[in-house]
């Protein structure tokens, strides 16, 4: 199924094309701030210039909903809104929190996605590997920074956006915690989705919206 993938939760707009898993082409363009306004429409069009595909060819449209950057996720929701509208075709909207998670590639027992939101508030989902999948097994979308004390970090790795916010010495209780703070994604995580995960963090009601009303600010 030939899908089109869009990702601007931070300062990177990300485009591409996927036939299932596989990427056919991928488009990034990396910016000292957010400006997807000016940036996304004419990177879809490299994109769909630059290999054998068209608008018309495409059978589903995959965003990120977040969380992350809010004025930056409504660029690429109201565009993916837009095609799937107009071409008649399905939307998904996949949480930041998933995307992180199948795009890690590295080993672990346990992985937490932790995302930073405003006034002190953090989200984050924990996630185990049993052989080929991978399982949710805790979350939370919104609790303060004491809260992340309470938060069963044994053996983890953590990434996500509120990864640099946390200290390991914070959490000296936990055994084993890596902390991967410079680990980060593009529109190619979201090919590598599981649609069928969690109907918490893959959602398909149009309009989509972003995850989180409050969203961390790049």
């Amino acid at each position: 199924m030939l899908s089109l993938n869009i990702e601007t939760s931070r300062n990177l707009t990300s485009v591409s094309l996927s036939d299932d898993y596989q990427i056919k082409n991928i488009l990034n363009v990396n910016s000292e701030r957010p400006n997807h306004c000016e940036l996304l429409s004419p990177l879809i069009k490299d994109l769909f210039e630059s290999i054998p595909f068209s608008l018309n060819d495409i059978q589903q449209v995959r965003v990120n909903i977040g969380p992350g950057n809010l004025s930056s996720l409504r660029v690429g929701i109201a565009t993916a809104n837009s095609i799937s509208s107009f071409s008649r075709i399905p939307v998904y909207g996949i949480s930041s929190f998933l995307l992180y998670a199948y795009s890690y590639q590295s080993e672990f027992k346990n992985l937490v996605t932790l995302f930073d939101l405003r006034n002190n508030l953090f989200a984050y989902a924990r996630f185990v590997k049993k052989e080929e999948d991978l399982v949710l097994v805790e979350q939370n979308f919104k609790l303060r920074h004491d809260d992340l004390m309470h938060v069963d970090m044994n053996n983890s790795t953590l990434i996500g956006t509120g990864s640099d916010k946390v200290q390991i010495a914070h959490f000296d209780k936990h055994f084993e915690l890596n902390i991967d703070s410079g680990f980060s994604i593009d529109s190619a995580s979201l090919a590598k989705v599981n649609l069928k995960f969690n109907a918490d963090h893959v959602f398909e009601d149009m309009p989509l919206m972003p995850f989180n009303t409050f969203s961390f600010v790049s």
